[in-house]
């Protein structure tokens, strides 16, 4: 427990078509979507206008997907499926500092395909100091379909890095929900897991109609008693990770936390970055929960890139936090 840390978070807002400021050091792998619609490419063109841009760039696509991406296909980008994908990065060299360099862009990349990089991320880190960079483009709001089954497939969690772990199996669920405007999966899942207290994180972004769309398709797990609301500004992702961090550690000595991060996805890299820290905290996974098509959807001007230090910790630190962690602080 307690192998990896995260260090050293700032974020770089990004406004318009152009970087205002530098995104700091380029990484040497940049990991993005593949697929057609204009939001994939985005974020990739505005970095490649840095003057030290020489990265190599991966697309990652379903097995069944063909390499048919014109936009990518211009910008030199090579289209590999997730299994090569997390391969190339678990075997990323390291720069002269020591370091193995990544960004990731979350916009539109499949949350299981999100799911299994962090877990090369996480093999990758235990091994050495990888520098970070998180990057979400934030769509236009786009409505979501009127005819949208609440049936769950399947909920568990979305690999077994990110099981979460617990030398207290009898101790109750607490649940973390970041809501999203998928009709009925939250309150669905809350429903089956049977937590005996839930969090609820609500997204707020300058395309405030998505809020309000949230809000509606939320309605009755808001208005639920035992729940717990905060808020979370989906374009500050560093206040909203160590929101996250604060909750989780707080709760893990009592109950077995599980994390279910609906909505901008770039939650849901903050939550299996929590879940790197906290072995304990598990990130679920619903599956069909995003099928309205927004990851087609136009990029708005709004765009963040987050960084970040993931790195091992030694063993005697290991033991000091463990050891903080049984006396009750936190």
């Amino acid at each position: 427990m307690g192998q990896l840390a995260i260090r050293n978070l700032t974020q770089t807002r990004i406004e318009g078509k152009t970087l205002s400021t530098s995104v700091g050091k380029i990484p040497s792998l940049v990991i993005v979507a593949a697929g057609t619609g204009s939001r994939r490419g985005h974020l990739l063109n505005l970095l490649k206008e840095e003057a030290s841009f020489n990265s190599r760039v991966i697309a990652v696509c379903s097995d069944a997907e063909r390499a048919d991406s014109k936009p990518l296909r211009r910008l030199q980008v090579e289209q590999l499926a997730c299994p090569a994908a997390c391969e190339a990065v678990r075997t990323l060299p390291r720069g002269d500092d020591g370091a193995a360099s990544i960004l990731i862009d979350l916009s539109c990349l499949a949350r299981q395909h999100i799911g299994a990089l962090f877990s090369a991320i996480k093999h990758l880190a235990k091994q050495g100091p990888v520098d970070l960079q998180i990057a979400y483009r934030l769509a236009r709001f786009v409505k979501p379909p009127l005819h949208w089954s609440t049936a769950i497939r399947r909920i568990a969690p979305v690999n077994n890095d990110f099981a979460g772990w617990t030398a207290a199996p009898d101790m109750p669920i607490e649940l973390v929900i970041a809501l999203g405007y998928e009709k009925g999966k939250a309150i669905g899942a809350a429903e089956y897991l049977e937590p005996g207290d839930t969090w609820l994180f609500v997204p707020t972004s300058p395309e405030g109609k998505y809020l309000r769309e949230v809000q509606i398709q939320n309605k009755e797990l808001l208005q639920e008693r035992q729940t717990k609301l905060l808020e979370y500004e989906v374009l500050s992702p560093v206040d909203a990770y160590h929101s996250l961090l604060s909750l989780v550690r707080g709760m893990r000595s009592v109950a077995r936390p599980i994390l279910l991060p609906f909505g901008p996805k770039v939650f849901f890299g903050l939550s299996l970055l929590v879940a790197l820290v906290i072995e304990e905290a598990a990130v679920w996974f619903v599956d069909g929960e995003n099928t309205s098509g927004t990851d087609m959807g136009q990029p708005s001007p709004h765009a963040v890139i987050m960084s970040c230090r993931v790195e091992p910790i030694s063993a005697s630190a290991a033991t000091t936090a463990q050891s903080v962690h049984l006396s009750g602080s936190v």
